[in-house]
């Protein structure tokens, strides 16, 4: 079975594959908090046909509506095995989307320039140099 391949960082799709790489269960809720977006879902379709092995839990929560009414949501996960596979790459990769976000937070306030995309997309062996890239269970 072929890897998956890595949205460019700096995509909202590379946001989203770091949180589900380091074992977070995100919702559109937590993606609009996170990256100022509610398309999750659009990003989470385009993982997938990348070859990511994401799953989704059906939720019904409450809503802020006078009626009480209760909105039926998913909340997008990878599986242990997603994680464990991606292993070393999917750390680096982590790595690189915060170091992305860190200095656009930077750019952000005026202090330093936006980071551009990474040009690096591709699988996970393609998009790291694993000689740099440290072991362990967390990330």
């Amino acid at each position: 079975m072929n890897a998956p391949a890595c949205p460019n960082v700096g995509t909202l799709s590379s946001r989203a594959l770091a949180l589900l790489l380091q074992g977070q269960a995100i919702t559109h809720r937590d993606f609009w908090l996170h990256a100022g977006t509610y398309r999750l879902s659009a990003d989470i379709h385009l993982l997938r046909e990348m070859g990511w092995d994401i799953r989704d839990t059906p939720e019904t929560v409450p809503t802020s509506d006078p009626t009480k009414r209760r909105a039926h949501i998913k909340r997008y996960h990878l599986p242990n095995e997603a994680i464990s596979t991606a292993s070393e790459a999917g750390r680096d990769y982590v790595r690189k989307v915060q170091e992305w976000e860190r200095k656009r937070a930077v750019g952000m306030t005026g202090t330093a320039a936006t980071a551009p995309a990474d040009k690096a997309a591709g699988t996970l062996g393609q998009a790291t140099d694993q000689a740099k890239v440290s072991t362990g269970a967390g990330l």
